[in-house]
């Protein structure tokens, strides 16, 4: 019975819709805090059409929003290196052009607006979206993207900063960067770390690492540790992909030898009780859950009621909730309280708990992160 039970269960999570109802949305009206979001990876599915038609790039002869998202959203649990894959396809719409950048950090700022976010943290890599340096995106079989002139690494992230400063203008948000390393690419790493030493006033918080489709491992050199390192002596934030495609030792790794304050993911640290009770529960590292994302990646089972989030709820650690690549999964802020809700068993509290630990554990200036934290504590449920 019980393996009937299971298979059942399987079988309807297949079939989750991400749309939200407006129960869900009255429910969960409490302000918001998101810190683990892909600016790259939250791309409308309209902006991605218009830009590839304007551009003249072919994303696979689609013609309708409809037709980007069959290309582009991963439906069923697969691998986060085949997830990945689609970022090779759109991203040459993207790279090399300033206004486009703007135009998606702007954009961005209305979608968390309309989830009832108040504070969000993106994060991406300057150089994948430049078009001065050899990246898969800017050099793809279209060429580099260089009608508006060329566009190095400061200007992607002034780029952004101006749809952001416009952004939170109209729809009330605060949002900030976070800047990507990318495994694979570590010639790149270096000036990473300069761009968020010296570019505060752009909005940049802090630095990450994460993976593309040709490097999705977390078996990070001995030079990115030593970045890191460098970073933490220089003060500067540091979140670290861990415990998504690895295990429990490049959490550890992670938290020890890169110094980080974040862990993004990290849902394979459970495989270490003796770790998960140390780092999460006894020094509360915070941990940037994405509930749809791990499983559409493979990172944990298919299967709600077991999933490592209702764990880290129940030991109340110091996690929070968020989307990941909305443009790859089809998901929202509300989406991810609707499943975390319905499918995993979180209550109203938890829920909110989730972005009380996220204001306390972002990488804002101290002044705006008080704001934050007292907004969100006024909203307790």
């Amino acid at each position: 019975m019980k393996r009937v039970e299971r298979i059942r269960e399987i079988s309807r999570n297949m079939t989750y819709t991400s749309e939200v109802d407006d129960e869900i949305r009255k429910r969960f009206d409490f302000p918001k805090v998101e810190l683990h979001l892909h600016l790259d990876g939250a791309i409308r599915h309209q902006t991605l059409l218009d830009l590839s038609i304007e551009k003249k790039i072919d994303l696979k002869g689609v013609t309708t929003v409809d037709e980007v998202r069959d290309i582009v959203v991963t439906r069923e649990p697969s691998n986060l290196s085949k997830m990945l894959e689609p970022f090779d396809l759109f991203l040459p719409v993207l790279a090399g052009d300033k206004d486009a950048i703007e135009r998606i950090a702007y954009e961005l700022c209305e979608d968390e607006a309309e989830n009832g976010v108040i504070y969000f943290e993106a994060r991406y890599s300057p150089q994948l979206l430049c078009n001065t340096v050899r990246n898969t995106a800017a050099n793809s079989k279209y060429g580099i993207y260089a009608k508006k002139g060329q566009l190095d690494p400061r200007g992607v992230i002034e780029a952004v900063r101006r749809g952001f400063l416009r952004g939170e203008k109209e729809f009330g948000v605060k949002a900030r960067s976070i800047l990507c390393c990318i495994h694979g690419f570590h010639d790149w790493n270096d000036e990473v770390l300069e761009l968020a030493t010296n570019l505060s006033s752009e909005g940049v918080v802090g630095i990450d690492i994460a993976g593309c489709s040709l490097g999705a491992d977390e078996q990070y050199p001995p030079s990115v540790l030593e970045l890191y390192q460098e970073a933490a002596k220089r003060g500067i934030h540091r979140t670290v992909h861990a415990g998504e495609s690895g295990g429990a030792k490049e959490v550890i790794n992670a938290i020890e030898e890169m110094q980080a304050e974040r862990i993004g993911h990290g849902y394979r640290l459970l495989r270490d009780e003796c770790a998960y009770k140390k780092y999460a529960v006894k020094k509360r590292i915070h941990f940037e859950a994405c509930p749809l994302s791990s499983v559409m990646t493979g990172s944990v089972p298919l299967l709600w009621s077991e999933h490592p989030v209702k764990r880290f709820a129940a030991d109340d650690i110091n996690f929070s909730l968020s989307t990941d690549d909305p443009t790859c999964f089809n998901n929202s802020l509300l989406s991810e309280h609707q499943l975390a809700y319905q499918e995993i068993g979180l209550t109203k509290k938890q829920l909110w708990k989730c972005s009380l630990n996220a204001a306390r554990s972002c990488f804002a200036e101290e002044s705006l992160k008080s704001e934050i934290i007292a907004i969100i504590e006024k909203a307790e449920v």
